[in-house]
Formats: C-alpha cells, structure tokens, sequence
C-alpha cells in the first residue's frame, strides 16, 4: 500500500485568476462548445486542476471546462490544488501529460507541441517536419522515421526524443512521402509506412540507406507488377520485409546489381 499518496485541496478559486500553461495542448473550439452544453445539460462542472502560482493559477487540466464556464458567465469554480510539484518545468510537463493522457484530444502531436513550446531539444524541429509532412504521412509515421518505434512513441511524449542521425531520418521521411505520393495512401497506407520506417531505421548504421533502396525497389516493384497490395499487418508486413526486402532485393542493392 502506498503512503506517499498526496491528496489536493479543493477550494473556491475566482475564474479570472485561473491561467492556461504553456506547453499544454491547444483548445478546441469544438470541444469547449460540448463541454458548454454538456454544463448546460447537466448543470454543474467538476473541479479544476491548477497550481498556484505568486497571484494566479495554472491550469494543468480542464481548459476546456474554464473556456466553457466562462461562456456561461460563471466567475468562481471549484479547483484542485496541486501544490507539490514545485517549479521543475519537466516535472510539470509530465504531470500535465499524464493527467490528460485519457483523453481523446491529447494525441502525439499535442506531445510534441507542447514539450516544443518549452524549448526541448528536437522538438521545435519535429514539430516542423509534422507540419510540413502531415498531408501526406501520419503524425505517427513521421515520427517513426525519426524514434524507430511504430507505435506508441512513449519516449517522445515523454519528452525524451533522441534522433540517433538527423541525415538519415530526413532522408527516410522524404523517401516515405514520395512511396506515399506515388502510390496513393490506399496502397501505401499509415501500417505500411510506418513498419516499414521502423524496419529500415532498425536495420542498422552501416546499412540503412541500402535497406530503404531495396525496400523502395521491392514495394514498388510488387505494387507496379500485381494488384496484390502490401500486407499491412504487423507480423505479415515484417514476413514479407523480411523475406522479401532482405533476403531478395537486399542482395541486389547491396552487390551494386542495377
């Protein structure tokens, strides 16, 4: 049983005193109006999550309730202390993560926003490679080109992102937006991309940039050749890579052949 569990006070907090951090997700204005008529509907709002600051307060969780009680007109809302965490911004960070983690809204790229807006190295320059491949690949494929990992990108949300070499990601990045570009997101879907992208950045240092050429030769050629598409399943899609792109196409790229 744990003894340390610190329990926040709840007190009567006036709602222009109540400040949204930096580095939290953005709002939505979808979301702040059912919110509003969810408040509406039932007639109350739970507390809010601040930390006290000098003559105001900060918001760590319940921007949207704040944004809608104050179309409501409410100028006093209940708020939950949290007056432990001290002024540790990476602390704060995390905290402000994890307790939005269950909701819908907080993705990756709030992750990556917000740790972004703090200055954390790396993340400024994946915010802008999000931002500027995002119409063609997935948050998620994107930054597997630049963790390795396909799902979850738990280090990345965490605020610990390490890019092992900027050269080669940027070049795996380009070269999934034109597979994607020249094959259509049907046949070159999110699954594909980005397996494939954890696939290759895996491989190996000495090897990388021949693993993407014989993967691009062998995805293109099986697309280009059979209406067959790619298998798009985690252990079908590594199968084929592995059978296919290594032990097929590899070879070939690797004893200069074409």
């Amino acid at each position: 049983m744990k003894t340390n569990i610190k329990i926040a006070r709840v007190e009567i907090i006036p709602i222009n005193k109540i400040k949204f951090i930096k580095g939290n997700r953005n709002t939505y204005e979808s979301h702040i109006q059912k919110m509003y008529d969810l408040i509406d509907t039932n007639g109350f709002a739970d507390t809010i999550k601040v930390i006290p600051k000098e003559d105001y307060y900060c918001a760590v969780e319940g921007q949207h309730r704040v944004s809608a009680l104050k179309l409501h007109g409410v100028k006093e809302v209940p708020c939950s202390i949290i007056d432990w965490l001290g002024e540790d911004v990476e602390e704060i960070q995390r905290f402000i993560i994890s307790l939005n983690a269950h909701n819908k809204t907080w993705d990756l790229i709030d992750s990556i926003k917000s740790w972004a807006d703090l200055k954390k190295e790396n993340y400024g320059y994946l915010l802008d490679k999000v931002k500027n491949y995002n119409n063609v690949l997935s948050v998620g494929s994107i930054v597997s080109c630049f963790d390795g990992i396909r799902r979850q990108h738990n280090s990345v949300k965490k605020g610990k992102l390490k890019i092992l070499d900027k050269d080669f990601s940027e070049t795996l990045l380009e070269a999934m937006k034109n597979f994607v570009v020249s094959n259509g997101k049907k046949k070159a879907n999110s699954k594909i991309t980005y397996c494939a992208a954890e696939l290759i950045y895996n491989s190996g240092d000495d090897i990388r940039y021949k693993v993407l050429q014989a993967f691009l030769l062998a995805a293109n050629t099986h697309l280009n050749t059979t209406e067959e598409p790619l298998p798009d399943g985690d252990k079908a899609f590594d199968y084929w890579f592995e059978e296919v792109v290594m032990k097929t196409y590899y070879p070939i790229i690797k004893q200069n052949m074409i």
